[in-house]
């Protein structure tokens, strides 16, 4: 599924803040130890709201996404630094050599990927010692964000839909490094801040998109979900307008491949 009908939109969705940004740089430079010059390759690089940090980091950045409307966002943000981005199918030959990079990054990426290429291509490109890191924005469970995304994903089981699982993506990646004698590191909680949200905001987010969870959803099956949403939004809330706070924080997943 392309994201070229999110690209305007997307950070204010699915965005983090600029500081949280920085500090996920910052943790990715000390786990992969990068220095100047190595090669960093992000999968689903996407408007490049997490990447732009990284690109201060002093590394050679290569991105690459499915999807050219939102790299064209990233483009236009990118105000004098260097970036090598390309519009790739994610599972495609990626764009670098063999063994020539020091941190392979994805942020709500590998799920919409085939994870056996995902596997494939990073022991190919890493380098001896390399490292894969996974990011993911954690949250409480009974949290908004957290509660109206379990229902919906809930509903879409009931209705025969198979949602796509972050989670179960990275999990098929990592033990398949881990067959290549890649050592798990230990999560790392990058970053940590504070939100206000709605349950109406999270329905209005999944209108606007052309499926739920990752899966191609026909019309009239999206529409029953986000009514039944409504219902249990009311139901559970009260006013499903309310803006409610909750705490998130961006967690990173990594493992190191041998150095030889």
């Amino acid at each position: 599924m392309l994201y070229d009908d999110q690209a305007a939109r997307f950070d204010e969705r699915a965005g983090v803040p600029p500081e949280a940004a920085d500090a996920v740089a910052r943790a990715l430079a000390r786990l992969a130890g990068l220095a100047p010059g190595d090669v960093l390759l992000e999968v689903g690089a996407g408007t490049g709201s997490l990447s732009l940090a990284l690109l201060d980091l002093g590394v050679r950045y290569v991105g690459f996404d499915r999807s050219a409307a939102m790299l064209e966002v990233f483009r236009g943000r990118l105000e004098g630094r260097s970036a090598e981005l390309h519009a790739v199918d994610g599972d495609a030959r990626w764009p670098v050599d063999d063994g020539a990079v020091a941190l392979v990054f994805a942020s709500r990426a590998i799920h919409h990927l085939d994870p056996a290429h995902v596997a494939a291509e990073t022991v190919r490109v890493l380098r001896p010692g390399g490292v894969l890191a996974v990011g993911r924005v954690q949250r409480p469970r009974d949290s908004v964000k957290a509660v109206m995304r379990r229902e919906m994903r809930h509903l879409l089981q009931a209705g025969g839909v198979a949602a796509r699982s972050a989670e179960a993506s990275a999990g098929v990646v990592f033990a398949a490094l881990e067959r290549h004698g890649a050592q798990r590191l230990e999560p790392v909680a990058a970053a940590r801040w504070t939100v206000t949200h709605s349950p109406a905001e999270s329905i209005a987010a999944w209108e606007e998109k052309a499926g739920l969870a990752g899966a191609d959803v026909p019309p009239e099956a999206k529409a029953r979900v986000l009514a039944r949403l409504r219902e249990l939004a009311a139901e559970r809330y009260g006013d499903p307008t309310a803006q409610l706070p909750q705490e998130e924080w961006f967690e990173i997943t990594a493992a190191r491949l041998p150095a030889r």
